[in-house]
C-alpha cells in the first residue's frame, strides 16, 4: 500500500483496527491524519479521528504511516483496562440472543435473524479446532438455524487474515467506544422543559420512537432487549409528548447504552444528550462506574456527538460473511 509520492509507508492489513499517524499531502502541503485505521485499500483509506470525524483518504497522497501507541488518557478519565476480546464479552452480555452454543471460547448466537449481534459467532478467543474446521462448523450451524453463516470479531484480531484467505469477506464496522460515568455526566445539562422516565420495560411511547424495531416479530426484538438482568428503559417526555428514548443494561460495572432514538421534529435541540444523562444516572444509581456504547463507524453524526460526551475508542470490530453465502 504505497502512494504514488512516497517512498515510505509502512502499513498493511495488520494496522488495521489499531491507531496509526498518516501522513498526507493537501493543496501542495503536508497534514497528519490520526486515530484508528478501519480500512486499507488501494481504493481508499479509513480513519476514525478522535473527534468522531471519518477521514477517507486517498492512498496516492499518502507521504509517510505507521502504527503509533493508544492515545493518552486524560486525568480522571480512565476506565477498566480490558482487552478487546474482554470488552466483547462484556456487551456480549448486554445484547444477549435466545439460543448460543460455544465452540470453545467462541460464541454463537441465534435469535430469528434480529439484529447481527444477536445472529452472528462472536469469534474471540480459541474456537479449540484450526479455523478452517471453526468456520466450516460455524457455517453449518447456522444452516441448522435457516440462518446465513456470520462472524464478529475485533479488526485487530488475526484470525481475520485466515478468515479473509478462505472467502469470509468483512462487512460493515461497528466502533466500541467507552468513557468514566461521573466525568460524562458533569458534562451534561438537565433540560428544564423535559421529563425523564425510566422503566424496567419498554413502554407504548417508547417503541414508538424506536426506529429499528423490526416489524416481523416485535416481541421477539423486545425479549433481545429485556434480556439482561439489570436494564432500564428511558423516556424523555415534553409535556405528554415522547421526544427521546434510549436502554441502559448493566453488568460487571458497565453501562451499555443502546437504542438511543430523537423524535425527527426534536432532533438537534439537545436531546440526545439529555436521553444520555438519563441513562448513565439511572445506571450510575445501580453500581455503574463506566460505560461503552457501540455505533456504526458510517454514522458520523452519532460518533461526533459521543465524543463531545467524553467517549474514547476501545475498540472497532467488524462482521464477516463467506462470499457464497
Amino acid at each position: 500500500m504505497v502512494g504514488n509520492n512516497s517512498p515510505v509507508v509502512t502499513l498493511d492489513s495488520g494496522a488495521v483496527g489499531r491507531r496509526v499517524s498518516v501522513r498526507r499531502t493537501v493543496d501542495g502541503g503536508l497534514t497528519d491524519v490520526v486515530g484508528h485505521l478501519l480500512d486499507l485499500s488501494d481504493e481508499g483509506w479509513t480513519v476514525l479521528r478522535a473527534s468522531g470525524e471519518v477521514a477517507r483518504l486517498d492512498p496516492s497522497t499518502v507521504t509517510a504511516a505507521k502504527v503509533v501507541p493508544p492515545a493518552p488518557v486524560r486525568t480522571g478519565w480512565a476506565v477498566p483496562t480490558l482487552s478487546a476480546a474482554d470488552m466483547q464479552r462484556v456487551c456480549w452480555a448486554g445484547w444477549p440472543a435466545r439460543e448460543t452454543s460455544m465452540l470453545g471460547n467462541w460464541a454463537l448466537r441465534a435469535h430469528g435473524g434480529i439484529t447481527g449481534r444477536a445472529n452472528s459467532a462472536m469469534a474471540v478467543g480459541d474456537p479449540g479446532c484450526p479455523v478452517p474446521e471453526a468456520l466450516d462448523r460455524v457455517h453449518q450451524w447456522y444452516a441448522e438455524r435457516s440462518l446465513p453463516p456470520l462472524l464478529q470479531l475485533p479488526l485487530t484480531d488475526p484470525a481475520n487474515r485466515p478468515m479473509a484467505d478462505l472467502g469470509w469477506s468483512r462487512l460493515h464496522v461497528t466502533i466500541v467506544q467507552v468513557a468514566p460515568i461521573d466525568r460524562v455526566l458533569a458534562g451534561l445539562a438537565d433540560p428544564a422543559d423535559l421529563r425523564s422516565v425510566v422503566e424496567p420495560v419498554p413502554s407504548a411511547d417508547w417503541l414508538s420512537l424506536m426506529h429499528d424495531l423490526d416489524e416481523a416479530d416485535p416481541q421477539a426484538h423486545v425479549a433481545i432487549l429485556t434480556g439482561p438482568p439489570v436494564v432500564g428503559f428511558a423516556t424523555l417526555l415534553r409535556g405528554d409528548e415522547p421526544v427521546g428514548i434510549g436502554r441502559v443494561s448493566v453488568e460487571e460495572g458497565w453501562a451499555g447504552i443502546t437504542s438511543v432514538d430523537v423524535a425527527p421534529a426534536a432532533r438537534r435541540s439537545g436531546i440526545g444528550s439529555a436521553v444520555m444523562g438519563s441513562l448513565l444516572s439511572w445506571a450510575s444509581d445501580r453500581g455503574a462506574l463506566s460505560t461503552y456504547l457501540q455505533v456504526r463507524a458510517a454514522n458520523d453524526a452519532a460518533l461526533r456527538l459521543y465524543a463531545r460526551l467524553g467517549y474514547v475508542t476501545h475498540h472497532p470490530y467488524g462482521y464477516r460473511a463467506p462470499a457464497n453465502g
